[in-house]
């Protein structure tokens, strides 16, 4: 019994690999020019939902999550289109899975939160999204009655960061909100500092 499920973690793990190969081969051709027409974000749209594999996983889920919100009214925004160009050539350059995995990220004691109380909180923003442009973030907050917060306070409820980083994170540094509000944790405030993946689950 031991030895299939090993087989079968070896079998989903070259799935995984080969998917991603794949995407990233996908993801390539399609912003080679830095130009992501409408058609070609319906295919990728379409392409991650035959496989799931790949989009129920981070980054992936986040990307899918996304390009179906981009395609729900049907308009495809400018400031849209340029957001999925960045993320995707983020992506192929493997920067998405260098931050996710970089130490920098890993030892902001993220708070391991099960659910985020959206109604009367408030909420602080850093880093860069895969769920989209920050004003998209926000007002996917504000949507469902937390408040926006652009400064660190002791009352502050939640300090979400980012998936894609920040430039400054490579540099050895957290970011002065990360900074602040990991010293206000420090001096026994309650403020939790969440990872995107876990608040695109929460919405």
């Amino acid at each position: 019994m031991a030895n299939f499920f090993a087989r079968q973690g070896v079998a989903y793990g070259n799935q995984m690999r080969q998917s991603s190969g794949i995407l990233i081969g996908l993801v390539n051709g399609l912003v080679a020019d830095q130009v992501l027409n409408d058609a070609e974000i319906r295919f990728l749209a379409q392409w991650l939902e035959q496989h799931d594999e790949i989009a129920s996983v981070w980054p992936g889920d986040v990307l899918h999550q996304r390009i179906k919100a981009v395609l729900a009214d049907g308009v495809i925004t400018e400031e849209e289109r340029a957001h999925l160009v960045q993320t995707l050539t983020l992506l192929i350059g493997g920067q998405l899975e260098s931050l996710e995995t970089s130490p920098l990220v890993n030892q902001l004691a993220m708070d391991d939160v099960q659910e985020i109380a959206f109604d009367g909180s408030t909420f602080s923003l850093t880093g860069t999204f895969a769920f989209g442009p920050r004003n998209a973030c926000e007002h996917a907050i504000e949507q469902r009655g937390g408040e926006i917060k652009n400064s660190i306070l002791k009352s502050l409820d939640y300090l979400i960061v980012g998936g894609l980083g920040s430039d400054e994170w490579k540099h050895g540094s957290f970011g002065t909100k990360i900074q602040k509000a990991i010293d206000y944790k420090r001096a026994g405030e309650r403020i939790l500092i969440v990872h995107e993946d876990r608040w695109a689950a929460a919405l």
